[in-house]
């Protein structure tokens, strides 16, 4: 075989292959167009799909669920204290929802809701597909109770923090622990305006009474407040005026209840104004006090 036949197959060959370099070059090419071409179809259509989806009916309240305050669409939980009726009018009222869920601002409903006297915070959670919403309340804590006299109802109540709770959210639950308070809020002593100072002088006052009696406080009685009395489970007191010298007169409760509750005869009031401590019988049965008095060596029985 001559150098030419050869150089002819050679160069044959090399075009073969040259060739097909090419169509698979080619092939790769066109593979990766179609790949290229088949993510921007997804990218469309998975746009296309989350659009159709966002715009669901679904995903936006009717506005006749929150006028009538469908329990399907509008949930309340957390108000123990605070009426329904007040929340649900608050919420017909407020900004309703015209687009999807998600979209809706519940910054001024949480707002409105926490004007409210009983509602220290109010939460509003949005829930998606079907679109609903869920008030939760955080509500003050009571801790009195304001009446006329002690056979009244309370009128009213003042929280923990010194709000004041009108009539409109009466009764409070048996689940909170209260101490009735008898007041006018006349005197210069208005329950209304109390604040958290005032109010944690009083519940200071309550809580050293019923730590040196180990009894529950009944009712604090501040009509006059130069005069105070405070009902026990077993007896009163009469504290008179609430000054620096009142925690060294309630010291005497343990040493004195006891002679008080041993006594046959019905007692009135403990007297605990000065420094001679009286135990004060009811007037339909004896006239003459019996008193307690304190002495460099203790007490002696008079």
């Amino acid at each position: 075989m001559d150098d030419l036949s050869v150089r002819k197959k050679y160069y044959k060959r090399k075009s073969v292959i040259v060739k097909l370099k090419r169509k698979i070059a080619t092939a790769k090419k066109r593979i990766r167009q179609l790949r290229m071409l088949f993510r921007v179809a997804l990218i469309f259509a998975l746009l296309y799909l989350s659009y159709r989806i966002l715009n669901l009916g679904m995903w936006t309240i009717n506005p006749d669920d929150i006028l009538n305050i469908n329990p399907d669409a509008v949930k309340i939980e957390g108000n123990l204290i605070t009426p329904k009726y007040k929340i649900e009018n608050i919420i017909r009222t407020s900004d309703t929802p015209k687009e999807q869920i998600y979209k809706y601002s519940t910054k001024r409903l949480e707002s409105d809701l926490a004007k409210l006297q009983s509602i220290k915070r109010a939460y509003v959670r949005r829930l998606w597909f079907p679109a609903r919403i869920i008030v939760l309340i955080e509500e003050r804590v009571p801790v009195f109770l304001i009446a006329p006299n002690d056979e009244a109802s309370p009128i009213s109540a003042v929280t923990k923090d010194g709000y004041y709770i009108d009539r409109e959210y009466m009764p409070i639950p048996s689940k909170y622990e209260t101490t009735k308070i008898l007041s006018y809020g006349t005197n210069g002593d208005d329950y209304e305006h109390w604040d958290k100072k005032r109010v944690d002088e009083i519940l200071k006052l309550i809580k050293k009474i019923e730590a040196y009696s180990k009894q529950k406080v009944v009712y604090l009685d501040l009509r006059n407040k130069t005069d105070v009395y405070v009902k026990l489970e077993d007896v009163s007191l009469r504290l008179g005026l609430i000054d620096d010298s009142i925690d060294d007169r309630i010291k005497w409760i343990p040493t004195i209840l006891p002679e008080a509750k041993a006594l046959k005869q019905k007692i009135k009031y403990i007297d605990l104004r000065w420094k001679t401590n009286y135990i004060k019988l009811d007037d339909t049965i004896q006239n003459e006090p019996k008193s307690t008095e304190n002495t460099e060596n203790g007490e002696e029985n008079q």
